[in-house]
């Protein structure tokens, strides 16, 4: 079953406005009456908004769900692998991103903190955060696990032909990642670069995750032929995508923003390396 839930600010918003149109009638009764309901309205979700604010303000809080996708999960990285998605809190993991992103170089007052976002995969346990910016065509994405961050600067512009253009780059301003959308979300020129800090980044997970799952390996997954079992991450990513090779074959489906969905491809290939569980 999906959730999508609202904020109590939001569900104020979505009572309010058929009662706005009320005030259109000429009766002066109707009018004063209404007036009197709107002003309660506000006044409610003033305290409500306050209420929210000061106990959920270091609360994460679900803005998406659909558990259905844990026992789903396609076998193909362009379809939607994100299952929850959390407005992160006032709390220490948003603290411990913040710094992990100024620990990189990040300029702290170019991000929209307050807006920080938590995705997680229903085919890795890579956690996937993503920081809107100042400028709307960038968004800073983290990768997270067992307390590693790799930290890279989403770009997503419109280009000629009525197109976008998605790139990720590590804060050296060096590509690992890009392709095009249509506004079908079908995907063309799709590249893969070489790049060290995702590299090293991919060897520190791979080190850290063999052994924990070395423990508890199936004859299925040894025996499995996937491509998180490239050598490293970009083989395993180029042995991903090589469906889509073609321009415009393959169309991300995702209930999501374009630009985190995007970024949440590269996630499905952290941590490639022989022997990876698939």
């Amino acid at each position: 079953m999906m959730v999508v839930t609202l904020t109590i600010k939001q569900a104020c918003i979505f009572n309010y406005q058929p009662k706005k149109l009320m005030m259109k009638r000429k009766y002066l009764f109707a009018s004063l009456l209404l007036t009197g309901i709107i002003l309660f309205v506000a006044f409610s979700c003033t305290k409500d908004d306050e209420i929210q604010g000061s106990k959920d303000r270091t609360s994460n809080v679900l803005i998406y769900e659909d558990k259905s996708l844990m026992d789903e999960v396609s076998p193909y990285f362009y379809d939607n692998h994100i299952y929850r998605i959390e407005l992160l809190g006032d709390n220490q993991e948003r603290e411990q991103i913040v710094r992990a992103a100024l620990a990189d170089g990040v300029d702290e007052e170019f991000l929209m903190i307050g807006e920080a976002q938590k995705f997680h995969f229903n085919h890795t346990g890579v956690i996937m955060y993503s920081i809107p910016t100042r400028d709307p065509e960038q968004t800073l994405i983290l990768y997270e696990t067992e307390g590693l961050y790799q930290v890279s600067m989403a770009h997503f512009s419109p280009v000629e032909g009525g197109l976008m253009f998605f790139e990720l780059k590590t804060m050296d301003d060096r590509e690992y990642f890009s392709l095009k959308l249509d506004d079908q979300n079908n995907v063309g020129e799709l590249k893969v670069f070489e790049n060290e800090q995702v590299k090293s980044f991919n060897k520190a997970v791979y080190s850290l995750t063999l052994s924990e799952e070395s423990q508890d390996l199936t004859e299925k997954g040894i025996s499995a032929n996937c491509c998180r079992k490239e050598s490293s991450w970009s083989n395993c990513m180029k042995c991903t995508v090589s469906d889509c090779e073609g321009s415009w074959v393959c169309r991300l489906t995702a209930l999501i923003a374009p630009v985190e969905l995007a970024a949440g491809l590269a996630a499905s290939c952290i941590g490639a390396g022989p022997d990876s569980r698939c």
